[in-house]
């Protein structure tokens, strides 16, 4: 499996570049939250670009487990594809979801797909010791999740910017992971049949 996610780095870089677009639109959107009347427009079509980028996100995620077929582990990356695509075509099926309900669907959504990532990053570190990235995005999926079922923010732009952080820390996290892997084709072969001991 290690070498080929090291072969397809790419689609790991596409989710970083979905999830920063967005963390660019949440965060330019907060400007307009004010005014009534555009701040629900705004906030429709955010929840609907959402479901459309964490559904591209989810595919790239699953079309990457589809190319690992046959190696050990690859269903944790095919389930981290699977429940990024639910919560994207959810948000897309039913764009007028009460904020609250909202809050609740992420919340799980973000605990889930967290766990999914750290038992990924505990894995990924056999081969690659000195690997964190992937563990921050799962710790950052985890914190987000706990963070919206304990606190459960009723406004659309408290919701809206802490969105905006994490997508924006996923974005970050997922392509230090890209490019890592990147980095480390030449290595390939020996990284995935020597784990732990070959990390240049």
């Amino acid at each position: 499996m290690m070498r080929v996610l090291i072969n397809n780095w790419w689609l790991l870089a596409l989710r970083g570049v979905f999830a920063l677009l967005f963390a660019i639109l949440a965060f330019s959107l907060q400007t307009v939250m004010g005014m009534w009347l555009i701040s629900a427009i705004a906030l429709a079509g955010l929840v609907v670009f959402f479901g459309l980028l964490a559904l591209s996100a989810g595919l790239c995620t699953i079309v990457a487990a589809i190319r690992c077929a046959g190696h050990n582990k690859s269903f944790l990356l095919l389930w981290d594809g699977i429940i990024i695509c639910v919560a994207g075509a959810a948000s897309i099926l039913a764009p007028r979801l009460d904020l609250i309900w909202l809050v609740y669907g992420i919340a799980v959504w973000a605990l889930v797909a967290g766990v999914l990532e750290l038992l990924q990053a505990q894995k990924l570190r056999r081969h690659i010791p000195d690997e964190w990235f992937l563990a921050l995005t799962g710790a950052g999926s985890l914190c987000l999740g706990a963070y919206l079922l304990i606190s459960r923010p009723t406004e659309a732009i408290l919701m809206l910017r802490w969105l905006g952080i994490y997508a924006g820390f996923s974005a970050i996290t997922i392509l230090g992971l890209a490019f890592r892997l990147h980095a480390l084709r030449a290595a390939a072969h020996k990284l995935a049949t020597h784990p732990a001991s070959t990390t240049p």
